[in-house]
């Protein structure tokens, strides 16, 4: 399952900031319209969402075709592409003439909602809706964090969990686990209470110094999905608990990672609207057994006389014996060597097929195949499943007018180069990189809806930019095709900016951003000087970078504009952090700068020229035409020089 979750940058809406341009527009007979690029158009444009989510941002050329419309019950404003789809809402519920709910869209459906529910002018409740999932978080300082959660879902717990883990953020953990007086509403019995107590004590504890040591999840890991099951049940009534429980005893999810693959994240219990965790999430390591097993059903192998241990029920299809032997493989697999490795991991996938083929339920059926597809293509890179590949492609084969198939054979692709990548000579690298690229085309043409085909069109296209010399042609080709299938995604965006990028900016290179105050950021507001593009992040921008910039800004200053622009990933919070600290650290910096997180894949900063490697630096003339692609920061002063002469 996938949450399409994406960075956007961090920044505050206050409904005050928007009042100037909201309190004419709330008055008048009937829907006005005004197409075009007018200031109420720019403005509903340009006020971002504050918590991460994916949804619509028309290009450049797009808003030309945008219509603002005022609307009077409630009073407010939407704005739609000129195709019809609707593209925000903003409006008044309360009638004091101050916007206070702002709704965002993708593909023309709700996935978003601000809320300033006290109508004080400041935010104070997100609501994450339809394809973007259910999450509903409560902001009751009003600082743009979320302190707690009045709706989320397992697997959303799930991604919540992976992201605490990536940025290291305790406080993010915490906001997932049961707090005292949900756990004194569960009712339960006195020696499950105090073995959950324990272990909430103990995840509080040791959450910060796990997340800090590990070393297999880092910026440039990706959540892929819950590994769930189906919930469980365990009755009121029984060993000494008052009321029903509905709980994911040994709950996991999923990631893509070179060192690692999956969390376990222990229990997970729902109150309410909300599901909660009890314990400390761990890392798996295929070859060290995990520390603790489910509160409430643990497993054998840890030892545990829980009251729930009698129970071996799992699911209504009476799934438990399949997890059970799951459960011995990978015990087995912990201490197994040589070819008993690669017998146990055959007989892990097989049971992998069975729970998808016994699994009737769409989503938890294509949680699954996923499994199937993360598990030996993981175990393949590792070298402990020989045939993992092979066992793969006879799968597809058998199922193949089944649905989610371009999932496994994506998984496959990436194998067999990241197992030459980690194992092989440099001889066999090249031979697995040129077979993976061909193999992307293939995917791409075997499965054209695939969102996956998107990220090979990118793929496709950057190596075909970075291995030609003159000939842009087919690089070009490629970015077309992806903005035509994917024009509302990531990749199309992506594409639509490499394509300016490659063809010189012959139009003049033009985009719109905002500085790290959060003051928007105009390109074509900069008149008459040469411009130094640098798009960078933290890890890429050595001392060398910034001394040179600094002389070259002091050197030209009547000539020259720089212009920063980072695009610190992973995500908003995170990403953001590290990059204000990074100023604060290097005052030398004194040129603007422009922010908007998510790295080359998911910032829409780099996304206006199609970054495809970092640094990137771009020398623009006074017309803002392209003089340079992308230049290295010790070529630039030949390259200015030879302008101003």
């Amino acid at each position: 399952m996938s949450f399409g979750f994406t960075s956007v940058s961090f920044r505050l809406v206050f409904a005050t900031a928007i009042i100037p341009c909201t309190l004419g527009l709330l008055t008048g007979p009937g829907i006005q319209k005004s197409i075009g690029q007018d200031a109420p158009l720019k403005k509903a444009l340009s006020i971002e969402a504050k918590q991460d989510v994916n949804y619509e941002r028309p290009s450049d050329e797009e808003i030309d075709e945008c219509i603002f419309a005022k609307t009077q019950d409630p009073a407010g404003f939407v704005v739609h592409h000129n195709s019809g789809r609707i593209l925000r809402r903003f409006v008044d519920t309360n009638g004091d003439n101050k916007l206070d709910h702002w709704a965002y869209f993708n593909n023309g459906l709700e996935v978003y909602r601000d809320l300033d529910t006290n109508f004080d002018g400041r935010t104070d409740q997100y609501r994450w809706i339809g394809p973007a999932g259910t999450r509903w978080g409560v902001d009751p300082d009003q600082d743009g964090k979320i302190d707690s959660w009045k709706m989320i879902s397992a697997e959303e717990v799930a991604y919540e969990c992976f992201e605490a883990i990536r940025s290291r953020d305790s406080d993010r953990f915490k906001r997932l686990l049961i707090n005292s007086s949900e756990l004194a509403a569960l009712q339960l019995g006195e020696d499950l209470n105090s073995e959950v107590s324990k272990r909430i004590k103990n995840a509080m504890a040791e959450f910060d110094k796990m997340s800090r040591q590990q070393k297999v999840i880092d910026r440039r890991s990706k959540f892929l999905d819950a590994g769930n099951g189906r919930p469980q049940l365990m009755a009121g009534g029984s060993f000494g608990n008052r009321r029903d429980l509905v709980i994911y005893d040994q709950a996991s999810c999923f990631f893509e990672s070179e060192k690692g693959n999956q969390i376990a994240l222990g229990s997970l219990v729902r109150v309410g609207n909300v599901w909660r965790m009890v314990d400390l999430p761990e890392i798996v390591d295929p070859n060290t057994p995990l520390s603790s097993g489910g509160v409430f059903f643990p497993l054998p192998q840890y030892g545990t006389t829980s009251a729930a241990t009698a129970t071996t029920t799992v699911t209504g299809e009476n799934l438990s014996q399949l997890y059970d032997e799951l459960t011995k493989i990978d015990e087995k697999l912990a201490s197994a060597k040589g070819a008993r490795v690669q017998q146990l991991e055959k007989q892990k996938a097989d049971i992998f097929v069975q729970f998808y083929l016994k699994t009737d339920d769409p989503k938890m059926k294509q949680n699954w195949l996923e499994n199937l597809a993360d598990s030996v293509a993981h175990s393949y890179q590792q070298g402990r499943f020989d045939d993992g590949l092979e066992y793969l492609e006879k799968f597809v084969d058998n199922q193949k007018d089944s649905s989610g198939l371009d999932y496994v054979v994506w998984s496959s692709l990436f194998a067999e180069y990241g197992r030459a990548n980690s194992m092989g000579s440099s001889k066999e690298r090249e031979s697995a990189y040129a077979k993976m690229i061909s193999n992307l085309d293939k995917f791409q043409k075997q499965y054209p809806k695939s969102e996956k085909s998107g990220d090979a069109l990118i793929q496709l296209a950057v190596h075909d930019e970075v291995n030609s010399t003159d000939d842009l042609s087919t690089a070009i080709d490629l970015y077309k095709s992806c903005l035509e299938r994917f024009p509302n995604t990531k990749y199309g965006r992506r594409s639509q900016g490499a394509i300016v990028r490659l063809n010189g900016g012959k139009k003049g290179i033009s985009f719109t951003s905002k500085q790290a105050d959060g003051q928007p950021f105009d390109l074509s507001k900069t008149k008459g000087k040469i411009i130094i593009l640098h798009f960078w992040e933290t890890w890429c921008c050595p001392e060398t970078d910034i001394k040179e910039l600094s002389r070259l800004e002091k050197k030209y200053k009547d000539e020259l504009t720089i212009i920063g622009c980072n695009i610190e990933g992973p995500n908003a919070p995170e990403g953001t952090k590290k990059f204000l600290d990074f100023l604060k650290q290097h005052p030398e910096i004194t040129w603007v700068q422009l922010h908007e997180p998510g790295s080359v894949e998911d910032s829409p900063l780099a996304h206006q020229l199609g970054i495809s490697t970092e640094p990137a630096v771009f020398l623009l003339d006074s017309k803002k035409n392209l003089i340079e692609g992308n230049i290295g920061i010790s070529s630039l002063e030949r390259e200015i020089e030879r302008q101003l002469n």
